[in-house]
């Protein structure tokens, strides 16, 4: 897990908060967009995990989960918009949003199992989360 060697290991970015600073809570409504060509050898994935205690949230969704063997849809460039929230935004497919709880903090993270060259040398740059107003 913790390998520093380029196709091995796994690396975990996370976000507690969003764009403007604010902590990422399930009563509102996120996008991460993930640039094109995630740098990941192995596979991604991307969970979100509930602050208190590290559990993911209970939701009507089976896991609070999407990843690189899911269906996800894609933008025309490769790249991927996923959607956090207690609703699914109208147009948004099931793969490209992940459920939240209302009124409780959560984090996301970002697996990259097989962490590639470009994950190191930052040529391969995550957004940052954004508030949906």
């Amino acid at each position: 897990m913790v390998m520093r060697t380029i196709g091995a290991g796994s690396k975990y970015p996370v976000s507690f908060r969003d764009k403007d600073g604010g902590l990422l809570n399930g009563s509102n409504q996120y996008k991460l967009h993930l640039p094109a060509g995630i740098p990941a050898k192995a596979f991604w994935a991307v969970t979100l995990y509930n602050v208190t205690d590290g559990t993911m949230p209970e939701t009507p969704q089976l896991m609070p989960s999407t990843n690189g063997y899911e269906k996800v849809t894609k933008n025309s460039d490769g790249s991927i918009d996923l959607y956090f929230g207690p609703t699914q935004p109208k147009g948004v497919a099931d793969k490209n949003w992940i459920q939240t709880v209302k009124g409780r903090d959560f984090m996301a993270v970002i697996r990259l199992y097989g962490a590639a060259l470009a994950f190191f040398d930052q040529m391969w740059k995550l957004d940052d989360v954004v508030k949906i107003k």
